[in-house]
């Protein structure tokens, strides 16, 4: 077995989840599953959500009626699976191996985006339906490659698109077919008008998932979805399906402006700059939010959930891009200082000399869940464990109210200030939400946002005491965040009821004026005041506003707010409850989720690589997964054009254990060992070959955290070796035995890595942490094991340092150190030398790279040396250079960040006094030699032949510093791709 296949198995097996970055959850597959069969569905649960899968299979049948009148029909049942296993709302599609669907059930309490909705699972459901509507369809030439080579990714013209198109498709669809949307809601509305109000609207070309600038991805979803429905209104709905229609057939997958062009009679470049215009054209001049604004922000992006700690200091949420998300307290001067890092943005609230707050971290491999932490004298510490909360508020006595998270549900709950006892408070019912709750200054009362199916929004006051609830306010539109004033007789909120989120306010008792702030839908300035809080004394107003580059927390007057709103006020006028509807529920009987419906193999791609000993290798591969991906395989299969030598491979994992994954290897492949010659003249005769039959079982264990990431392999292997000669008459003339016979050699492995690096959203590198990595190998070969038993331990470590410098990321001081060790019979060596970094794939089954090196030295070529032991180090000097966020018109390129570096490496390779194989270290005058480099980098982050997802390339220049008589030239120029380490 060879040491690179070694290391990719050991990779397979260990390095699963991203390693202390952003964390996504994901299908837990070991749970026990059910499946509902509709006309159109597959819907398929965890054991315990039988009524969400019929709420979801209902409202996936509507969905696909209303669609179909819109669009053309996909192929096929569609697979829907209903997830609780994060604590936050998501979902996604893709057509690939099949139409497949999932969707998490968390409602949408954090998501203001998406908080209207008349149903959560059918907005949801909506929305990843449309996906398969649009990406699914497939014409043409295209239509005929998939006869050929069934559903393989690269098939699907559609798929290629920006997802600005993508997404605003689904949005535009989610709005136009349910009584919600985003594009009823006013949160994209709004960041186009910040936008526009100080000229900044985003080019098309910006409008990308990977953008660095505000507001991120989101701009694939808002503004994607405001030009489709731009699009639909100027040219007609029916052109929408006449462009997917087109696209689906189109030679060229990323030619969408000439789609565009034959599907809306306007190119997308025209009809977006008449967009951008009718949009700046739309606002008037920029003003204050709020009479006397003073904003104490400047960083932009995200500034939330301001929280007075005392009447001259506020704590709030924060992801300013050059950091990971925390908590800041902010004075009134605009001084602010980094309290402590959080999970995810929210408020922090004061707790017995600390901070309350929630924040949602990995509960096992694939389900992610919230709970209750303080922060206190710099230390962070939990409160709570699988109880699910999210937005605390606590009482001066220690009491705590908090949303407790279930599907498609959100309650209320109290707890004790140890979090050890809690009750409900109001136990919700199916698609229904309470969220935001606030304590009254007397603690004997609660504010809260309240959502019924239906999508009626209400603030309410709870009576703590008795249980009573009084309505302040009820509308088919959003209201929330309610805080109360300093004396507890008014509760403000945010009413979305003219299409800006404005600030309102009610007397607590139910029994006074209603007033709303000097805020309408007609005012063109106004772009939102958000999370409204008024100081201890009652003299200052803070809120959260909206700017072109994020949002702000700013300040004002309480007196100039109210003043001028309240001889305006009116009697309290709030809208009727309505019944709640029940939700439709599909009819039929659950059955055992079976495996075989969805991991059948549903493609193939042709292989086509040089045979070793000549002539070419023709065959196929695949991969494939069932829907729970608890099955995940990869094969291939090809022939030599010689008509021997089949080379074929197998990685296969099972995942439906909670803990581990259990993973298996097979591969046959032939290598060349020699080239046979006459004795006599030298002449070529053929070729002695070399047949590795290679078999691994192993299994991971791994334990991602936001913070952290922790993983565990081991596992056995074993290799067979036998030789062949091409021709096979020249076998019987091999005369030395050591190619006459077949080896085995069994050995083991096991690997540890763990690692607590950041990446802050505008990051050049990774930052503050380490990231270590060990692995220890033992073999021999069968029938004289005590000879050749060997042992090796190859290990590494990472440590990165940021830099407060100027520029828009922080700069990083970075430094790794690798060695590795083998004892005297190792039969494979550790080689130094070359280029490190990641492969690309170009097209499937091809890619560019050469991969990492475990002791690279760039302007040395790979190989320079080896031997039974190695060791390498590299110090690099990261910092950013330009910010980009844009692409280059209608093309599929898009420029992300580019940085610069600085490097020094070096390695050396040495050898056991004893070796057992020769042919294992390298000769004098290279062995035990240290080779050293230094030079410069440019590294591009940019997406090729995409819009959405960036790859990095490095543009580098080295010279020799040490052992310069063994690099191939005095200074080298190389092209790479991904990160050195």
């Amino acid at each position: 077995m060879t040491f690179a296949r070694l290391s990719a198995i050991v990779a397979f097996a260990a390095c699963t989840l991203s390693a202390g970055g952003v964390a996504h959850a994901q299908l837990a597959p070991y749970h026990d599953y059910r499946t509902l069969d509709t006309p159109h569905f597959r819907v398929t649960v965890a054991a315990g959500l039988e009524r969400e899968g019929r709420v979801a299979a209902a409202a996936a049948e509507r969905a696909y009626a209303l669609l179909a009148k819109e669009l053309h029909e996909p192929r096929g049942t569609i697979d829907l699976i209903v997830s609780d296993d994060a604590d936050y709302s998501n979902g996604y599609a893709s057509p690939v191996p099949g139409n497949r669907i999932v969707v998490f059930a968390t409602p949408p309490v954090d998501a203001g985006s998406l908080r209207l909705n008349e149903d959560w699972l059918g907005i949801v459901i909506t929305h990843e339906l449309t996906h398969i509507f649009h990406l699914d369809r497939v014409r043409g030439v295209w239509r005929l490659a998939q006869d050929i080579f069934g559903r393989a990714p690269a098939l699907f013209p559609n798929s290629y698109g920006p997802s600005w198109l993508t997404e605003g498709l689904a949005v535009y669809y989610e709005s136009r077919l349910t009584e919600g949307g985003r594009l009823k809601d006013s949160e994209s509305h709004m960041i186009a008008r910040a936008a526009a109000l100080e000229h900044a609207l985003p080019a098309i070309d910006a409008l990308s998932l990977g953008s660095p600038r505000f507001p991120g991805g989101t701009a694939a979803y808002g503004y994607g979805s405001l030009f489709v429905a731009y699009l639909a209104r100027t040219r007609g709905d029916s052109t929408v399906r006449r462009f997917i229609d087109t696209q689906s057939a189109s030679l060229l997958p990323w030619a969408i402006d000439a789609d565009a062009r034959r599907g809306f009679g306007i190119g997308f470049g025209d009809a977006y700059a008449a967009f951008a215009d009718s949009i700046q054209r739309s606002v008037g001049d920029i003003r204050r939010p709020l009479p006397g604004w003073r904003e104490l922000t400047t960083h932009g992006y995200y500034a939330l959930d301001p929280r007075w700690t005392s009447d001259s200091s506020l704590v709030y949420a924060a992801s300013d891009g050059r950091s990971t998300g925390a908590a800041y307290a902010l004075s009134l001067d605009g001084t602010r200082h980094r309290i402590g890092r959080r999970n995810a943005l929210g408020p922090s609230v004061p707790f017995g000399g600390g901070l309350l707050f929630a924040q949602p971290d990995y509960a096992t491999t694939s389900e992610v869940r919230s709970d209750l932490y303080v922060d206190a004298n710099g230390e962070q510490h939990r409160l709570t464990r699988g109880l699910r909360l999210i937005q605390p508020d606590a009482r001066q006595d220690g009491t705590i109210v908090a949303v407790q998270i279930a599907p498609a549900r959100a309650s209320l709950m109290l707890l004790d200030s140890t979090g050890a006892q809690h009750r409900p408070l109001r136990d919700a019912a199916a698609d229904e939400t309470w969220s935001e709750p606030r304590w009254s200054p007397d603690g004997s009362a609660i504010a809260v946002s309240h959502r019924t199916h239906g999508g009626i929004f209400s603030i309410e006051v709870i009576d703590v005491a008795t249980g009573e609830a009084r309505v302040l306010d009820r509308g088919s539109y959003i209201l929330s965040t309610p805080s109360w004033g300093a004396d507890g007789s008014v509760v403000l909120y945010t009413t979305e009821q003219f299409g800006v989120p404005a600030l309102a306010w009610a007397r607590a008792d139910g029994r006074g004026l209603h007033a709303i702030g000097a805020m309408s839908g007609g005012d063109s300035s106004s772009t939102g005041v958000y999370g409204a809080v008024v100081s201890p004394s009652g003299r200052t107003l803070a809120a959260t506003a909206l700017r072109a580059d994020g949002y702000h927390v700013g300040v004002t007057s309480l007196r100039l707010v109210t003043e001028p709103a309240v001889a305006a006020t009116g009697e309290l006028n709030v809208m009727a409850a309505s019944p709640i509807d029940s939700q439709p529920l599909a009819a039929g009987d659950f059955h055992a989720y079976s495996t075989w419906r969805t991991v059948l193999p549903r493609y193939w791609y042709p292989v086509l690589d040089n045979a070793a000993g000549g002539g070419y290798m023709l065959g196929a591969s695949t991969s494939g997964s069932d829907i729970l991906s608890r099955h995940i395989y990869d094969a291939s299969l090809s022939f030599s054009t010689k008509g021997a030598h089949p080379v074929a491979s197998l990685d296969y994992r099972y995942a439906g254990l909670r803990r581990p994954y259990v993973d298996v290897s097979l591969s046959q492949d032939y290598f060349v060992e020699r080239d046979l010659a006459s004795g006599t003249n030298g002449q070529s005769l053929g070729t002695l070959l070399r047949r590795v039959r290679f078999a691994a079982l192993s299994t991971a264990f791994v334990r991602p955290r936001y913070r952290t990431y922790t993983a565990l392999a081991f596992g056995a292997t074993v290799e067979n070796r036998s030789f062949f000669t091409d021709p096979g008459e020249l076998y019987a003339r091999i005369a030395d035995s050591a190619y006459t016979r077949s080896y085995v050699f069994p050995g083991a492995f096991a690997s540890v890595q763990w690692s607590n690096l950041q990446r802050p959203a505008l990051s050049i590198s990774a930052e503050d942490g380490i990231s270590t990595a060990a692995t220890v190998r033992v073999r021999a070969r069968s029938g004289d094991v005590s000879r050749t038993v060997s042992t090796s331990v190859v290990g590494t470590a990472a440590a990165f340092k940021s830099l407060d410098l100027p520029g828009f990321a922080h700069h990083v001081l970075a430094l790794r150190l690798a060695g590795g060790a083998a004892d005297s019979r190792s039969a494979s060596s550790f080689v130094i030398g070359g280029t490190s970094g990641t492969t690309i794939q170009l097209v499937p089954g091809y890619s560019v790279g050469e991969g990492r090196r475990t002791f690279g030295v760039r302007g040395f070529d790979a190989g320079t040396a080896y031997g039974t032991s190695a060791a390498a180090g590299t110090l690099e000097y990261r910092a950013p250079l330009t910010l980009g966020g844009r692409g280059f018109g209608g093309l599929p390129l898009f420029f992300d960040r580019a940085s610069v570096s600085a490097f020094t490496d070096a390695a050396v390779a040495t050898c056991s006094a004893t070796p057992l194989f020769a042919n294992a270290c390298s000769t004098a005058p290279r062995i035990g030699r240290t080779i050293a480099s230094a030079g410069a980098e440019l590294l591009l982050s940019a997406a090729v032949l995409d819009w959405d997802t960036a790859q990095n390339l490095r543009v580098g220049i080295a010279a020799p510093i040490a052992a310069r008589d063994l690099a191939p030239r005095p200074v080298s120029v190389y092209l790479a791709y991904g990160f050195s380490f």
